[in-house]
């Protein structure tokens, strides 16, 4: 086997190990944070602040609905008690007593309101704990899954790493550097092969006199339109 031979085992073992580490990289994001179990833990506290809101819009029309009661039952005192006998304060306070039933009224119908309001957003709440509470079990699940993968993907860049080492040994110094610098350039693919006088990278065609000299002689050769070490076979 000669340069352009060794070095392509060496490129098909490094694609390999980036592959498995840009997945091992995407495992441990994914470990240590999760859209879903964020997303659902948002929905839930909005939930939780929006209930709060309707329930204090219940307890300030409660408060309400409370005084102008107190104040019909003192009016009310005050109209059948026999302490007033002007007629015309008992005029007013059958007026005021009227109109306090109608706010009452008002009120009561508020309040019936803020009762289905808090009742709508208790049943969205408990919904949206309920989907914090699924997301988390999906994403438990799922981990375990994911950690098992990781494992074996660490195992794997174990073994990768040991078979580069020995794919190494035969490549001159200098090959390896030119190889190392073509990676860098060309997006970690140094090395490309021929298929039917095409270079299966870029596919560009190559002269059959420069696919054979890349075959037959032992220093590296080049294609012509994306620069990268040929390996002929």
């Amino acid at each position: 086997m000669n340069q352009s031979g060794y070095l392509h085992r060496l490129q098909h073992i490094d694609t390999q190990i980036g592959q498995a580490e840009s997945r091992l990289a995407e495992i441990e994001r994914l470990l240590s944070e999760d859209e879903r179990i964020r997303a659902a833990r948002q929905a839930q506290d909005e939930a939780k602040k929006d209930l709060e809101i309707t329930r204090q819009a219940l307890r300030a029309v409660e408060h309400l609905v409370q005084e102008t009661r107190i104040k019909m039952d003192q009016s009310s005192a005050s109209l059948y008690g026999g302490s007033i006998r002007n007629p015309k304060e008992l005029q007013d306070l059958q007026r005021e007593i009227e109109s306090l039933k109608r706010h009452l009224a008002e009120l009561e119908d508020r309040e019936l309101q803020a009762m289905i309001d808090v009742e709508s957003r208790e049943k969205a709440e408990a919904g949206a704990r309920t989907s914090l509470l699924s997301a988390q079990a999906e994403v438990t699940a799922q981990k375990a899954g994911l950690a098992g993968e990781r494992d074996s993907l660490i195992k794997n860049l174990a073994r990768l790493q040991t078979e580069r080492a020995v794919a190494l040994s035969p490549v001159l110094p200098q090959n390896l550097e030119i190889y190392q610098n073509i990676r860098i350039q060309k997006k970690g693919i140094a090395v490309t092969s021929i298929e039917e006088d095409t270079c299966t990278t870029c596919g560009a065609e190559i002269r059959p006199s420069l696919g054979q000299s890349a075959r037959m002689q032992a220093n590296l050769h080049y294609c012509t339109s994306c620069g990268r070490i040929l390996f002929a076979g």
